[in-house]
């Protein structure tokens, strides 16, 4: 029978192409970077309403989507380039 080269990854575990570990890195960096930014724009917003004593989260809702907005954008990115 003929090994299927579809899979990364050989009967042993070990990756069987020469990229697929780093890989592997570059788009989990890309997810923590965009995992960071989220988290950093959303606390920001939410410091910023409760510093202004916002009844409706506004700077929580804008910042937090427009940091999703933005990593997407950048992650979109990152892929075309390749």
């Amino acid at each position: 029978m003929k090994k299927d080269n579809s899979d990364p990854a050989n009967a042993n575990g070990k990756f069987s192409g020469e990229n697929s570990p780093s890989r592997f890195l570059k788009y989990s960096g890309m997810a923590m970077q965009m995992l960071g930014t989220i988290l950093v724009f959303t606390y920001g917003g939410y410091k910023l309403d409760e510093y202004q004593q916002n009844k409706v989260p506004v700077w929580t809702l804008i910042l937090s989507l427009g940091s999703i907005a933005a990593s997407l954008y950048l992650l979109i990115k990152s892929f075309t380039k390749q």
